[in-house]
């Protein structure tokens, strides 16, 4: 399998509209992974097509309106025009603004520590998977001890699944991910209103400590700290209060399991 050399918008719809073959979806999901201003088109193109469908998905059941029917009576293709412009248009700012806040709001000024490039790679793979409607995991949460000693052995070191249950998070399942040239581990939760958290995972950092350390990015925010030989973060988008209420959980947990 060759990795692809860039990433047209055809294939960015395809992946999208789930329309890929498996290898395809492979390359494409590798190549979002280390490509982050991609990974953001993605989640806008996502997020205009989740928005559509709240919109217009009760449209089918409407009766047509008189009005279109005679346009469509009358022959009159050019009346169609100044409406398709106007959809068009929206869709163009939409897009825009979707794009350009997130890197707008990105870490311009902010010093580029380990952590920091660290926590931005979690939250790119949230973007990539947790917004993927056909194949958020690559092992279902069934299999969750298949899971866990497959990505123990790949990181080297023995992983454990938080339960957080207690939140309203049921746990998904979970994948392998690249992180710098190494192997890294991705859990993910959903909650009963369809809200996503991932737990990234990854040989800890040297120069790393304890400490919970916060970054907010258009509407995401994350979570990240060292335990032991690993480092974590945790990322959703949801306000911060809450998601640092799951971090607690997941730390309280995984510290009174390794205990």
């Amino acid at each position: 399998m060759t990795a692809p050399e860039t990433l047209t918008d055809n294939e960015i719809h395809a992946y999208i509209d789930g329309e890929l073959d498996d290898d395809a979806l492979i390359q494409v999901e590798v190549w979002l992974a280390a490509h982050p201003i991609d990974a953001a088109k993605v989640h806008a193109f996502q997020l205009q097509k989740r928005q559509m469908h709240r919109l217009y998905d009760f449209a089918g059941d409407e009766p047509v309106p008189e009005r279109i029917l005679d346009l469509i009576d009358d022959n009159r293709p050019s009346a169609w025009i100044p409406g398709w412009q106007r959809m068009a248009a929206g869709i163009v700012l939409l897009m825009a603004g979707a794009i350009g806040g997130w890197f707008g709001s990105g870490y311009a000024g902010k010093p580029e520590s380990a952590g920091n490039q660290f926590v931005q790679r979690a939250l790119n793979a949230h973007v990539v998977y947790a917004h993927d409607e056909t194949r958020p995991v690559e092992v279902d949460g069934t299999d969750e001890a298949k899971l866990v000693t497959w990505l123990s052995g790949r990181l080297g070191h023995k992983l454990m699944t938080p339960n957080l249950k207690g939140a309203g998070f049921k746990f998904m399942g979970g994948r392998l991910v690249a992180d710098k040239g190494d192997a890294a581990a991705l859990f993910m939760y959903e909650d009963a209103k369809a809200r996503r958290v991932s737990l990234y995972v990854r040989p800890a950092m040297s120069g790393g400590d304890t400490k919970f350390r916060f970054i907010a990015e258009n509407g995401m925010v994350g979570f990240y700290w060292n335990n032991g030989p690993l480092t974590y973060a945790l990322s959703g988008e949801m306000p911060r209060d809450d998601l640092l209420h799951l971090v607690q959980m997941v730390h309280d947990d995984l510290v009174s399991r390794a205990s």
